[in-house]
């Protein structure tokens, strides 16, 4: 898959990502799936049977609306936790928005190359944009790799919580697939 296609996807999947970028309106902003994220700052993770626990800033957990006390080990946990999924949903909408700017210069390139009859220069307008993507792509891989770690450690010291960890290894393995190069063919 060629820059151009990536940017092109980017733009079309931008505004996917950028719903996530806050509370605006409702109650909740889905980071992804697996967690939400409430107009407090509060960490939601959803269990597959619609429970839900909420983590806070300062590791406190409540599950199905009712607190737990936990220990000053599993708070620091729970903590952890907690700023692996905001830094995954801000690095998330991110990338949501450079893919819009790369999606918005591709058209640009495609209009203005197809336009002045020099499709060739369609590639090296957009490459750069494109690589800022997959960059910030890569931080959200690595965000959730992040997430995955803290929410195991946290399942381990809390198994009440375990429901709710319902990111997986593959999740994680998925996202660190890498698209094929723009040389070789899909």
């Amino acid at each position: 898959m060629s820059k151009l296609h990536v940017a092109i996807a980017a733009l079309l999947l931008a505004p996917l990502a950028a719903c996530s970028a806050g509370n605006q309106g409702g109650s909740y902003s889905s980071a992804f799936q697996h967690l939400s994220i409430d107009g407090s700052g509060n960490v939601i993770a959803h269990a597959r049977d619609g429970r839900q626990a909420t983590v806070t800033a300062a590791g406190d957990l409540s599950l199905g609306g009712k607190a737990v006390t936990v220990t000053p080990a599993q708070r620091q946990l729970l903590g952890a936790y907690h700023g692996a999924a905001l830094k995954l949903r801000d690095d998330g909408v991110a990338t949501g928005k450079a893919g819009m700017q790369t999606g918005m210069a591709a058209l640009s390139a495609v209009a203005s190359g197809l336009a002045s009859g020099k499709p060739d220069s369609i590639g090296a307008k957009v490459d750069a944009s494109a690589g800022k993507v997959d960059a910030l792509a890569r931080n959200v891989c690595h965000d959730l790799g992040a997430l995955y770690q803290d929410q195991t450690a946290v399942a381990e010291a809390i198994p009440a919580f375990t429901p709710y960890a319902t990111i997986q290894a593959h999740d994680v393995s998925d996202c660190h697939v890498e698209p094929p190069t723009s040389g070789s063919q899909p």
